[in-house]
């Protein structure tokens, strides 16, 4: 009976194993702000609004770094929303659809005048209505989340918010004492808990009771 015991214990740690651990977490920037190269260097990182803007040869973009130091670095990355919430409405020439480019890319704790133009995934390519009014909320969902599994085991990651064809965005930065900063809603697996089941176990685990069971009777006599 130990010996079935000890089996019966073991099959069951794999079962329990094989239950993959699955979550979502919002997170807010560690440090944000927003930076432009036209005209003069020039890097923003306590406003209460980050700004895109592009007109002609001027862009500014918003940066925002993340801490994702609370999803397991084996973590499989299933979807990623980006929320962000308007401090003004979005302008654009003759009121067109805006532009909202995100790029990722690994995190250094800092923002500042390399984060302008840095190499980076393109995570989504998109538009959304102009207009709107302070206190709107934008949601995205991003479409290329490989930089987000790559940046686990060093924990940082930073995104770049553009806008395209003069266009000009306002959004709530950390410092803004009215509206929420920009949110990542990330759903992941872990899948250091997702062991596979083996295909036979269930038999195994059947024909283990049954001895069990018959070893108890003949005992019992």
């Amino acid at each position: 009976m130990t010996i079935i015991s000890s089996v019966l214990g073991a099959a069951a740690a794999v079962i329990l194993a094989g239950a993959a651990h699955a979550a979502t977490i919002d997170l807010t920037p560690t440090i944000d702000g927003d930076v432009q190269v036209f005209g003069g260097d020039d890097v923003q990182t306590t406003a209460d609004k980050l700004s895109m803007t592009q007109s002609g040869g001027l862009t500014r973009n918003a940066i925002l770094e993340f801490n994702l130091s609370a999803i397991p670095d084996s973590a499989i990355i299933n979807a990623v929303d980006i929320s962000m919430v308007l401090t003004r409405f979005i302008s654009n020439v003759g009121g067109r659809d805006v532009a909202l480019d995100v790029f990722t890319y690994l995190g250094d704790g800092v923002v500042d005048i390399s984060d302008h133009g840095a190499s980076g995934t393109q995570a989504l390519d998109t538009t959304t209505a102009a207009g709107g009014n302070a206190g709107d909320v934008r949601s995205f969902s991003l479409t290329d989340l490989s930089t987000f599994g790559a940046a686990l085991a060093g924990d940082l990651l930073t995104v770049r918010l553009e806008t395209e064809s003069f266009a000009s965005w306002q959004i709530a930065a950390l410092e803004n004492g009215s509206y929420d900063p920009v949110t990542l809603s990330i759903d992941y697996t872990d899948r250091i808990s997702a062991v596979p089941l083996p295909a036979g176990l269930p038999l195994l685990l059947g024909g283990l009771g049954l001895l069990g069971l018959t070893a108890r009777r003949r005992r019992d006599r």
